[in-house]
């Protein structure tokens, strides 16, 4: 999994989205020869919101947090869509811990702890998926509470 970077013009602007992506071997539609293909796993929005040291950090904790699915080969694309459909249940959790607004990284330890903070929040979340309306201040109760203080 990586960090994407997705340009985008809006009339005579152009955005960035940031994203959770995956790339997979699979051919396209008709008869054009496999290639490899990103798969969004979760999205974080604009990257003017979103911290991207944090996003980044993001990424390689939902992946080792992610859920095993067992495939054979010629079968990624499958496995990956089925991790892509659990990690989007908590994509709004996602977007609020990586905000610049929340200002998150500013309360996180250095590393590795942060990593395994990072990947501590996100399983417990991938456990328990609901609800899906948090708010930051319950995000930070939940920060403070596995720190210990």
């Amino acid at each position: 999994m990586y960090l994407r970077r997705n340009k985008v013009r809006c009339g005579d602007s152009r955005r960035t989205y940031l994203s959770i992506a995956h790339n997979v071997w699979w051919s396209g539609e008709g008869n054009k020869k496999a290639q490899s293909r990103p798969i969004v796993i979760a999205s974080f929005g604009v990257e003017d919101n979103v911290d991207v040291e944090l996003a980044r950090d993001v990424v390689v904790a939902v992946e080792s947090s992610a859920p095993r699915f067992p495939f054979r080969r010629g079968e990624g694309k499958a496995a990956t869509v089925r991790i892509a459909q659990e990690v989007r249940k908590i994509e709004p959790f996602l977007k609020v811990l990586v905000s610049r607004k929340l200002g998150l990284a500013e309360h996180l330890p250095p590393h590795p702890q942060r990593g395994e903070i990072l990947e501590a929040l996100i399983r417990d979340k991938l456990a328990e998926p609901e609800p899906s309306n948090l708010r930051e201040d319950e995000i930070m109760d939940s920060i403070r509470n596995r720190l210990g203080g």
